[in-house]
């Protein structure tokens, strides 16, 4: 029973340290993300100067 026990909490503790990884990655990418990026990289253009204050 104290094996299984074991076996859990190390199995809990690795699932929550995945998802933990991956909120932090995400949440860098989120706070980092600019439109600057999307209109050089996933737009392939740039907005006209107008456009800018339209934000």
């Amino acid at each position: 029973m104290v094996e299984e026990a074991a076996y859990l909490a190390v199995w809990l503790i690795g699932l929550f340290g995945i998802v933990g990884a991956v909120c932090i990655c995400v949440a860098k990418m989120v706070i980092h993300d600019s439109t600057a990026y999307d209109e050089n990289y996933v737009w392939r253009r740039k907005l006209p100067p107008e456009a800018k204050g339209k934000r």
